[in-house]
């Protein structure tokens, strides 16, 4: 059993949500109580004891949390002063001529806590050798978060004094915090850089001393030609390994089957920063995915992984890989059809340094924003889990964990192959039963079949009928038809549900029918 146990000094917590500066980060992700411990660790002489607990504590699985509920204080925007500098300014300083100090806004997001502890709990985990690293490590530990959100920060081997109530559960998950991984510890160092900063300091002292000019120049020389006589930089850490958690104690899964993805989607609420239009309309989903598929290829750089760009060579990959998808408002009395969102869905099992270069490529993204061209720019944001939106959670689109039996395409199929049939009955039943191929490529279990409804109109309200969507379009430059569909399953199914030859661009999107909003 290893506890680690935090309090709040002040009975307040100052840490931003790295998605939303307005907004607290509570729980307190553990990868931020980790570098709390690595910062302690890097300032104060970098033992080797607490290096290899470090190391050890970072390969952990999550952690159970308690932490209680918090009030946020509204955040309002500070004009902080920066460094001076020389010349004119708005704001100069009264006290020392010709000096100016801009001020730049910041803001701090803070929040007041009903009970001011809390606890990470690994309760099937013995730290033997590193419990006394682990202890002294927490002993210099000050803060967590802003420099004013001071702690008190202590290691125990017996279960917390007060009740679980965060769960790590990727199934029924309503929160992804950060966590740890191999490797976190080096990440740190290479982002902190303190070798070549502290080399660049000694260096410029050298450069100053005018006793030793064999020194002086040698400093000189190094300054220029290696560091270009500028301060080696010290980035902020950006980790976006995540898991999810829930409040509440999972039910055991129902026997219900599942798809080739993963029911765990990196969803995306979109939000406007210019453009013509509010919200894009579902017809959009091809420009929306196809500029989504070409930003994240440019941020992965070179040598991508199969799984990630869909292609072995330069043929398109026979293996599940990574699919784009619209998340549109459909499916209630008042649906209009909008994309609200944006959501990646993953093949199951995929490799976990794929999946984290996948993360580091979509933060890149979400700070430089998604360009649609003539649709404008738009945010990517996290969704934000107490916000009344449904169409946002995971579950409105996999129906996980308890599944559904009757799903609905809300935009089309794409054919796999085209019918030949001339009668009309022959004719859907041919393409009914290509959906039903279609199916067979992506389900998890060979004992699942389904019966096939062809329909020119979506079963959900608010998605359009199936001729107002842009055809899909082949290499050789002819287009692909589309259908809409309904489907039933003989027995529960977790989604996502992507069929048809369009389902890695937001084609063939299917949403259970028995959970409407």
């Amino acid at each position: 059993m290893l506890t680690l146990g935090i309090r709040y000094l002040t009975g307040c917590v100052g840490a931003s949500d790295v998605a939303d500066r307005l907004h607290v980060e509570w729980p307190p992700h553990p990868a931020r109580v980790f570098m709390a411990l690595a910062a302690a660790h890097f300032q104060t002489g970098e033992d080797q004891g607490e290096r290899a607990a470090l190391k050890w504590l970072e390969s952990l699985t999550a952690p159970n949390i308690h932490a209680s509920t918090h009030i946020e204080r509204t955040c309002v925007t500070y004009y902080v002063p920066v460094n001076d500098k020389v010349g004119p300014s708005a704001a100069p300083i009264q006290s020392a001529a010709g000096l100016t100090r801009l001020r730049q806004p910041r803001t701090f997001a803070r929040a007041w806590l009903e009970d001011d502890t809390v606890y990470l709990a690994w309760p099937d985990v013995q730290p033997q050798n590193y419990f006394n690293a682990l202890e002294d490590l927490c002993d210099k530990v000050t803060r967590i978060g802003h420099s004013a959100s001071l702690v008190q920060m202590w290691a125990s081997q017996v279960t917390p004094g007060k009740p679980v109530n965060w769960f790590p559960d990727e199934t029924c998950a309503t929160e992804h915090l950060r966590v740890t991984g191999p490797g976190l510890l080096q990440y740190l160092e290479r982002q902190f850089n303190e070798t070549e900063v502290k080399e660049f300091f000694e260096l410029r002292e050298d450069a100053s001393d005018g006793l030793d000019k064999k020194r002086q120049k040698a400093a000189k020389v190094v300054l220029t030609d290696k560091l270009h006589n500028q301060t080696p930089v010290r980035l902020r850490p950006a980790i976006s390994l995540s898991h999810g958690y829930t409040t509440r104690h999972a039910e055991p899964e129902p026997n219900a089957s599942g798809t080739v993805f993963d029911p765990r989607l990196l969803g995306f609420a979109l939000g406007r920063v210019d453009g013509p239009y509010r919200h894009l309309d579902l017809a959009a989903t091809l420009q929306l995915t196809g500029r989504f598929r070409e930003a994240l290829l440019k941020q992965l750089g070179t040598d991508i992984p199969e799984v990630l760009s869909g292609h072995h060579g330069a043929a398109p990959s026979e293996h599940p890989h990574v699919a784009f998808l619209p998340l549109p408002f459909v499916g209630h009395a008042h649906a209009h059809g909008g994309i609200l969102g944006v959501a990646l869905a993953t093949p199951r099992g995929i490799d976990i340094n794929d999946r984290q270069r996948l993360l580091q490529g979509l933060a890149a993204i979400r700070r430089e924003g998604l360009r649609l061209g003539a649709l404008g720019r738009w945010n990517m944001d996290s969704p934000d889990v107490n916000n009344s939106t449904m169409t946002l959670r995971d579950r409105v689109w996999t129906a996980a964990p308890a599944g559904a039996r009757q799903w609905a395409t809300v935009t089309p199929y794409v054919y796999d192959r085209h019918a030949k049939a001339k009668n009309k009955a022959a004719y859907e039943r041919e393409l009914a039963d290509a959906i039903q191929k279609s199916w067979q490529r992506v389900r998890q279990s060979e004992d699942v079949s389904v019966e096939v409804v062809i329909t020119p109109v979506s079963a959900h309200i608010g998605a359009p009928a199936s001729h107002q969507f842009p055809r899909l379009t082949r290499k050789d430059g002819s287009e692909c038809r589309h259908t809409h569909a309904i489907l039933t399953f003989d027995r529960l199914v977790v989604g996502p549900i992507l069929l048809g030859a369009g389902r890695f661009r937001g084609y063939g999107l299917c949403r259970p029918l028995e959970a409407e909003e």
